[in-house]
Order: C-alpha cells, then sequence, then structure tokens
C-alpha cells in the first residue's frame, strides 16, 4: 500500500446507559466522543500536531443516527476506541448495544483512508472512573504543554467539563488506550476543546446518499443509473480540482458544510471573482495550479514531519528535490499569476490574502531550495536522486568512478549493436534498458532486441545469456554487462553508506520546513477547490447563478429557486434537462407536497433541493437562475425502500426508525426530505401516520420540507395549513400510452397514473381491465371524488386541460390575502390572473 499522505483522524468513543429523572431506562444511550485531528500549523513555531475535541450527545439505541452524522462529517478515521461506562463482561443490555455500535462504525467503508480496508474498531476493557481521572491527571498536563499553558488552563475552566464526568472518562479512555502519549516527544503538541455536532451542517448517511453527495466506494453501483464517476455525484461533479490536495478537501467541505453566514460569503465571493475573470481563472488553472500535479504538498509534509523516508537517502533527497521544485518553480509562477487576479478583485479581497500567503511562502522556501542545491546532485536527478558530491571528498570520488561507469556501459552498448549489425545488417536495433527491481534477474541492465524471430541468429552468432522472450521482444545480456552492473551495484552501496550520515543531517534541517508547508498546502488546496467552483460554474451550460444567503428564522425567509436543476441529473448523456422552481418561504408556504406518477420526476426534483442547498453552503455557485437561501443547519432525508436485514429490521421499521430519528432531531432550521413514507403497512395505517408526522412537522418544527407522497388524501393539508402548498408532476395520458413532461406545477395531482405505467410496462391486457374495474369499484372510497364533489362540484376528469388551467387559477387566487387587499390591489393582482387563463370578460 501507498504511503499515506496525511493523518488520519482517531476517534474514542464513552458509552453510557441514558436514564429518565425517576431512573427509567430510556430507548437512546449517552455518547461522549473525542476526536483526534492532525493540526494544520500555520507557523515554524507553532509547536501543535494535533487536536482534541469533545462531543457529548444522546443517541437512539436503534440505528445511532447521530453517531452516525458525526462519522459523514470525518473523511477519514484509522482507529475507533471503544469502552463503556459499565463492565461488559457480563454479556447484559449494554454488551449488546456496544455490538450494535460496533457494526454501524464497521459498516461504514467511506471513512477510512484507504478504501481497501475497514476502520479498525478496539473495543477497549473497563476502565473506571477514577482511573480514568488518574491517567488524565499523569498525562493531559503532559500532552497540553504544563499547568500553564493556555489551552490546559482552558480545559481546566470549561464549566463542561466540571458537570459532565463523562468528558474527563472519555479522555482518560483515550489516554490508557494508547501509552505513546507518555513519551517525552508528545509533550505539548496538543490542544483541546470542547465542540458540537452542530458547528457544521448535520448529514446522516441517508441524507447523503439521498443527495448524492459522494461517489459509492470500491466500485460499488451509482446511486443514479445513467451515472458516471463524473456527474454520478456532487463531488464528480464539483471536481475539477487539479492537485490531490484540493480533491481531498473538496470531500471535507461537502461533508462539513457551513452555517456560517460570513464564511460562507467569503468564499462566495472569491467563486464570483473567478467566475466573472475568466481569462484570469483559466490562466490560474492552466499556469499556476497545473504544476502542482506532480507534487502532493500535504503528502511532502507528511515525509518530512515523520521521516518516511523507509532508510532511503534516494527517498529523503527527492523530498527536497521536491520542495526545491515547489519553491523555486512552482509556487513563483503561481503567485505572478494570482497576484495579476488578485489585482483585479480589489485590495481587500480573500484572493489577495491568499496571494501574500503564497508570496510568503516562496520566501520561506527560499531557505530550504538553497539546502536542495547545495545537497543535491543537480546533474542527474530527477533520474536519480544522489547527493551532492562537492559535498564530502569520498563521495566525490565514488560519483567520478561511476562515471566512469556510464562512460563503460555506453561501450558496451556500442560495441553490441555493432556486432549485431554485423550479423543482421541491421543499425541501432539493441535496446540498453534498466531491470526492473521485481525482475527475475540480479542484472543491473539488460539488452532487448524488438523482434522475437531474432533468437535463433542471437543464439547461434553470439555468446549471450537470454533472459526471457516476451512480446515486445527477445531480453539478453552479456558477460561484460552483467560484471558491469556488479561494480556499480557495489559502487552504489559504498555511496549509500558514505552519505547516509550527511543526509540525515541534511534532512534534519529539511524537515524543520514541514510547518511551511502544511500552511502552503491549505492556502493551495482551498485556491484549487474555490477555482474549481469557479470553472463549474462558468462552464455549465445551463448556467450557475450566486445564491443570496440569509441566515434567520423569520417569516418571509427560507428557500426560493428558480429554475432549479438537479447538477448531477442535467450532466447525462442526452439529458435535456426541465428547470422548477421551489418557493419554501417561513409562515407562507414552507411545507411543500409533491404528488404526480412514478417515473414523473418527484424524486428527482426533491432531491435537486438537498444538492443545491449543500452546494450553496460550501460556498459554491449553483444550478438556478436566482436562488434565495436561507442557511440550513440539518439535511434529513427519509428515502427509498429498503430493510437492515443484518439488523433484523424490516422495510417498514426501518422507515419509522428514520421517520422517528427526524423528528427528535429537525429544528426550524432543518431541511427535511421525505420520499414516500407510510406505503410499508396498510393503507389507512400508512396514511394516518403520514398525516399524523406532516403535521408535527407543520405545527411543532415549522421548518421547510418537502414531501413526496401517493397518498393523494394528504393534499387537504392545504386547506387545514396556511404554510402547506401543493404541487404536481406532470403527465399526459391518452390512447398513444403516457407521456411524462417532468414539470412540476402548482396544485394537486389527483390521479396516480399508475395503470397507464403499467399498461406501458408491457402488462396483458386482461390484467389492464381487471384492474380499471377494481379501481373503478373502489372509487367511493376516493379523495378526489369527495374533494371535487364538496368543493368544486363534479368536475369531471382532471386531465381536462380546461379544467387544469382553472384549478391552477384557483389555487394562486386562494394564496391571496384578500381580506388585507384594497379593492385597487385585488384588481391589480387579479385582472392579469384572469387574462393568463382565459377568464376574459369577467366583471370585477
Amino acid at each position: 500500500m501507498d504511503e499515506p499522505t496525511e493523518q488520519p483522524s482517531l476517534l474514542t468513543l464513552l458509552l453510557s446507559k441514558h436514564t429518565t429523572p425517576t431512573g427509567n431506562s430510556t430507548t437512546t444511550v449517552s455518547l461522549t466522543a473525542l476526536l483526534r485531528t492532525p493540526h494544520r500549523r500555520t507557523s515554524l513555531d507553532d509547536p501543535l500536531r494535533y487536536e482534541l475535541e469533545y462531543i457529548s450527545f444522546l443517541d437512539s439505541k436503534a440505528g445511532f443516527p447521530n453517531l452516525d452524522a458525526l462519522l459523514t462529517r470525518l473523511r477519514s478515521v484509522d482507529v475507533v476506541y471503544l469502552g463503556c461506562t459499565e463492565d461488559i463482561s457480563s454479556k447484559g443490555e449494554m454488551a449488546t448495544v456496544m455490538q450494535k455500535l460496533e457494526h454501524v462504525i464497521v459498516s461504514r467503508e467511506d471513512i477510512h483512508p484507504s478504501v481497501t480496508e475497514a476502520t479498525v474498531v478496539k473495543m477497549l476493557p473497563y476502565l473506571s472512573k477514577n482511573k480514568a481521572d488518574q491517567v488524565v491527571n499523569q498525562s493531559l498536563i503532559h500532552l497540553l504543554g504544563g499547568e500553564s499553558s493556555a489551552y490546559y488552563l482552558a480545559y481546566r475552566g470549561d464549566k463542561r467539563v466540571a458537570t459532565d464526568e463523562s468528558i474527563a472518562w472519555t479522555v482518560g479512555l483515550f489516554l490508557n488506550a494508547d501509552p505513546s502519549h507518555s513519551n517525552v516527544d508528545s509533550v505539548g503538541l496538543h490542544s483541546i476543546q470542547s465542540g458540537a455536532l452542530t458547528s457544521r451542517v448535520t448529514m446522516d448517511r441517508t441524507a447523503a446518499e439521498a443527495i448524492h453527495l459522494l461517489p459509492p466506494r470500491n466500485g460499488g453501483e451509482s446511486f443514479m443509473v445513467g451515472g458516471n464517476s463524473k456527474n454520478n455525484s456532487l463531488y464528480g461533479v464539483l471536481n475539477q480540482c487539479l492537485t490531490k490536495m484540493g480533491s481531498r478537501l473538496l470531500e471535507v467541505w461537502l461533508r462539513q458544510p457551513l452555517v456560517d453566514l460570513g464564511e460562507i460569503e467569503r468564499r462566495q465571493s472569491v467563486v464570483a471573482a473567478l467566475v466573472d475573470d475568466g481569462i484570469g481563472r483559466d490562466r490560474l488553472r492552466d499556469e499556476g495550479l497545473t504544476a502542482l500535479k506532480v507534487i502532493d504538498v500535504d503528502g511532502l509534509a507528511y515525509k518530512l514531519e515523520n521521516r518516511k523516508f523507509g532508510g532511503s537517502t534516494s527517498k529523503a533527497l527527492e523530498c527536497l528535490y521536491q520542495m526545491h521544485l515547489l519553491g523555486d518553480q512552482i509556487l513563483p509562477k503561481l503567485a505572478e499569476v494570482l497576484e495579476c487576479v488578485a489585482g483585479d478583485a480589489g485590495e481587500t479581497s480573500s484572493l489577495r490574502d491568499m496571494w501574500l500567503q503564497i508570496d510568503l511562502s516562496c520566501t520561506e522556501l527560499s531557505r530550504a531550495c538553497a539546502l536542495a542545491e547545495r545537497a543535491i546532485d543537480f546533474t542527474m536527478a530527477p533520474r536519480e536522486f544522489l547527493l551532492n558530491p562537492e559535498e564530502n571528498e569520498e563521495v566525490r570520488e565514488i560519483k567520478e568512478e561511476l562515471d566512469e561507469v556510464e562512460e563503460e556501459l555506453q561501450q558496451i552498448h556500442d560495441d553490441m549493436n555493432h556486432q549485431w549489425s554485423r550479423i543482421s545488417g541491421q543499425q541501432n536495433q539493441v535496446r540498453l534498458e534498466d531491470v526492473d527491481a521485481n525482475g527475475n534477474t540480479s542484472c543491473v541492465w539488460q539488452f532487448r532486441l524488438p523482434n522475437t524471430n531474432d533468437i535463433k541468429s542471437l543464439e547461434e552468432h553470439t555468446n549471450v545469456q537470454i533472459h526471457r522472450i516476451l512480446k515486445n521482444g527477445v531480453y539478453f545480456s552479456t558477460k561484460e554487462l552483467e560484471q558491469l552492473g556488479t561494480k556499480k551495484k557495489d559502487l552504489i552501496e559504498t555511496y549509500q553508506e558514505k552519505q547516509r550520515d550527511i543526509v540525515n543531517q541534511i534532512m534534519g534541517v529539511a524537515c524543520t520546513f514541514a510547518p511551511v508547508l502544511e500552511r502552503t498546502s491549505a492556502v493551495l488546496s482551498e485556491l484549487d477547490v474555490l477555482a474549481s467552483l469557479a470553472y463549474v460554474a462558468g462552464y455549465s451550460q445551463n448556467g450557475y447563478c450566486r445564491p443570496e444567503m440569509t441566515d434567520g428564522e423569520d417569516d418571509g425567509l427560507g428557500i426560493e429557486l428558480e429554475g432549479a436543476r438537479h447538477p448531477c441529473v442535467e450532466l447525462q448523456d442526452d439529458m435535456e434537462f426541465i428547470p422548477n422552481d421551489f418557493n419554501l418561504v417561513f409562515g407562507e408556504s414552507s411545507f411543500l407536497l409533491v404528488t404526480g406518477p412514478n417515473m414523473g420526476g418527484k424524486s428527482t426534483y426533491i432531491r435537486s433541493l438537498g444538492a443545491i442547498v449543500t452546494m450553496a453552503q460550501i460556498g459554491s455557485f449553483v444550478p438556478c437562475s436566482r436562488a434565495r437561501i436561507n442557511i440550513i443547519h440539518h439535511i434529513l432525508a427519509r428515502v427509498g425502500a429498503g430493510d437492515a436485514q443484518d439488523r433484523g429490521i424490516s422495510t417498514f421499521m426501518a422507515e419509522m426508525l428514520e421517520a422517528s430519528s427526524i423528528l427528535r432531531t429537525s429544528t426550524k432550521r432543518s431541511l427535511i426530505i421525505i420520499d414516500e413514507l407510510g406505503r410499508g403497512t396498510s393503507t389507512f395505517d400508512g396514511f394516518g401516520l403520514a398525516k399524523a408526522i406532516s403535521e408535527h412537522i407543520i405545527q411543532n418544527i415549522g421548518c421547510v420540507c418537502v414531501f413526496a407522497t401517493h397518498f393523494h388524501e394528504l393534499t387537504a393539508l392545504e386547506e387545514q395549513e396556511k404554510t402547506v402548498s401543493n404541487s404536481h408532476v406532470t403527465a399526459h395520458s391518452d390512447h398513444n400510452g403516457l407521456t411524462f413532461l417532468y414539470e412540476v406545477k402548482p396544485g394537486p395531482c389527483l390521479e396516480s397514473f399508475g395503470i397507464a405505467v403499467a399498461e406501458t410496462a408491457g402488462m396483458p391486457s386482461n390484467i389492464i381491465a381487471d384492474a380499471k374495474r377494481k379501481a373503478k369499484q373502489l372509487e367511493n372510497f376516493d379523495y378526489r371524488k369527495n374533494k371535487d364533489e364538496d368543493q368544486y362540484g363534479k368536475v369531471g376528469d382532471y386531465a381536462n386541460e380546461e379544467t387544469v388551467s382553472a384549478m391552477e387559477f384557483l389555487h394562486k387566487l386562494r394564496k391571496l390575502p384578500l381580506d388585507k387587499m384594497s379593492r385597487e390591489d385585488v384588481e391589480t393582482s387579479i385582472t392579469p390572473l384572469l387574462k393568463q387563463y382565459g377568464f376574459t370578460g369577467v366583471a370585477m
């Protein structure tokens, strides 16, 4: 496996019972998490290596949705330590809960730094509270830099630590699990702080999959039929990054959308500047960032910081060479281009700040460049990485011998070509190639004739050793070539011994530049991601817009989108996407019911909302003609139908667990996406649950919610609740079959088109006829009939175009606050509607 390019996170979880004030057990448990993440240093004198963050929260025993949301935020988790406040060796209730907890973590293939492995879960032995406190008292001061350090004083003064004993218990569990924290080398390398699940948008795995956040891991099936790696996820669409660091940061941003308005707008301003300056953006990418494809700055910093050279002086010098390439060529050119782009963006722009930081990095790395020029033999690099022979007399002598070997090698090659030309009459046919380190010969070099038919002449007329015969030719060597290879091996071994001590001293100095590389990587990765977002917006065929962001809970705020498109679906081949609008406003229309036939586009429509909100809250432009978005704190989803057989959970139970989690978690600042609910049980039970859950969301939570349903009876909520609005996806059914229009219009759709869909699928005609007869018999239970007769009389078939037009007119008319409008206002508002729907000659 390749060397890691960054240090993954480490998570410690302490499980404890949650009881009511009267001591009764509940369906929830208490979890305290301690997350250790690598610290990105910003200066040479920054001693920190790791950040510790503690979070306490309640979670459901059934599926641990809050932990699931926390894991979704994390890009890579290498090890998870699991502990319990009780001794679970007796295999009681808490032991069972621990097993479920372990299963949830192990099932997360998306949080391990290497997709070929699973996150390691270590079940820790019981540690008493007193023992945990002893470990904390012995080790935490040491880690945080002493009793007078700001980090230790902040920890001691945190009221949460004083009132929540599980925090110190979790810290003790973590420190006890890994004794390396007591090493002298770890003094003052950690900081510690309180965290919260709400510091970023809360989104669990279900919601992430619903909005196609990340591509499927391990080559699994796409979440979207017809998608590919470029359009089957938000990550695929937005990842036009040119560096590995940028791609990694984009994934982190998508996992952790912002809730801070100022930071969102800061990112937006950079994207906007790069969208407006297309020439500057393309020059920044083509002339600046593209050169960074050859260097993973995160990986370089990691290798320098941790001396990950595999004991090889060549790999150590290669790192030094890459630092020289970065500081001497790549960053100066990038700074030059960025200065021009930032200059056009204004004196106080974030782009200018990035230019100043990169320019500072150039200055700081100039000393590393001087070190590299003194240490590396640039006449050989990048073919080989050797110490500059001028550094040491003995090394210089060996280098001279190696140069003589190269001259002798060229002579042997010329002689072999001359010999073969006399045999075959062909000039310069013998190739000289280095032997692969994994080859089946001890030679350093070998000859190759491209034509395998030459082997007979080769064996008859020369004294050579044949190694192998492949499609691309005959491989062979001579005694002189093997002897020369042996000589080179001996010289290289001696050379390595002589230069090892010198290189170690040089790299000791080079490693002090790791903090500079970490800070530089942070700037480069952010610049790359923002340039990528601008590239996607600038080159979109249908156009992206900058969303207007708001942050509040007042009436009139919400999510208003015009011409919204699903960012992934619109990029599929041969796709002509029909844009649609959203109008989800607090106090007016925050709850949207979407009805219509299967395959009519309901799922794509409502999921596009979650995708667009996520894009907006990472600072991206969005696929709309206009957008106004109030910042969301949770994205919660209940989509699809599936069971959890490995946990003994049926489809309906899984559906109810997801719905229950949504109701417990959501606040007014949540976005709830529900794609069908209550279909796993009887019609009456399902409708009752769907209606009760909808009313709870409307009356008690008041958040933005889109609800796609086949329960047409739910559309009556619009008459009962002022914040509910109906919309439907359109379809046309006639003797030629069913045609989906994929257009969302106001008002309910009281036709399921289910029989028409079955007919389109080729269902036998006798079954279709029988289904129509059965449906006719049940019409007296149909909400459509009751609603039509009670409110509008027998209006006939909703498929009639005039009726649909009249219904849309009535829907818009009911939304007008007529009781608060003057007669002039009424005439001004209604006259255009009358003309729009063809009601001419109607007196006001």
